[in-house]
């Protein structure tokens, strides 16, 4: 994994594109990604590769990773809901001056997780991974007309809304988790051009 996570952070030309993104399918548990050679990697350390410090060629470039593995041992149980929670205003903030601006190292991920942390990540065995079906669904479907947090909240619905698996002793379901440090909306395409 370290040979892997080192080519994609010396990849000549990074900087001349406008997004950069790392998807990572794996088993996993405790924030660390099982890898094909027997060892875990934490996540923490795969994503700390590409900040500011560590990969300048990303400064100020979205960086999107996306990881389908579990995150502990945990099952996620349903509960009930007696009504919807009001959405959240976004609030833009306008550059003041001309002046250059400096943002943090870790400016600028998005990273969105299969599950929330300790629980399971659950796959169908013959159509795979409940979050990367979904995921792949919702980019489909509207990538060329919404931003990826508006999409990845498409996802988290239809996860844990839309799939449940039964037991003895309840039923269980999975709730995609994202962290955004982004300063500005991540669109996947030119939303002017695909509306013309």
């Amino acid at each position: 994994m370290d040979k892997l996570v080192d080519m994609m952070v010396n990849f000549q030309g990074l900087n001349t594109y406008s997004c950069f993104v790392a998807v990572f399918l794996s088993h996993g548990e405790n924030e660390c990604l099982n890898c094909v050679d027997g060892q875990d990697k934490k996540i923490d350390d795969i994503i700390n590769a590409f900040k500011g410090d560590n990969c300048p060629a990303l400064n100020g470039i979205p960086k999107w990773f996306i990881i389908q593995a579990c995150r502990g041992k945990d099952f996620n149980y349903e509960v009930s809901i007696q009504h919807d929670a009001p959405g959240d205003e976004g609030h833009d903030v306008e550059r003041q001056s001309d002046k250059p601006i400096s943002i943090p190292a870790c400016a600028d991920f998005y990273i969105s997780y299969a599950t929330a942390p300790g629980y399971y990540s659950f796959r169908n065995i013959n159509e795979g991974s409940w979050f990367i079906n979904d995921l792949c669904k919702v980019l489909k479907e509207y990538s060329h007309k919404e931003d990826v947090n508006t999409m990845m909240t498409r996802v988290n619905r239809n996860v844990a809304l839309g799939r449940v698996v039964a037991s003895e002793f309840g039923y269980r379901r999975q709730m995609p988790c994202h962290v955004n440090m982004l300063t500005s909306a991540l669109y996947l395409c030119n939303v002017r051009q695909s509306q013309i």
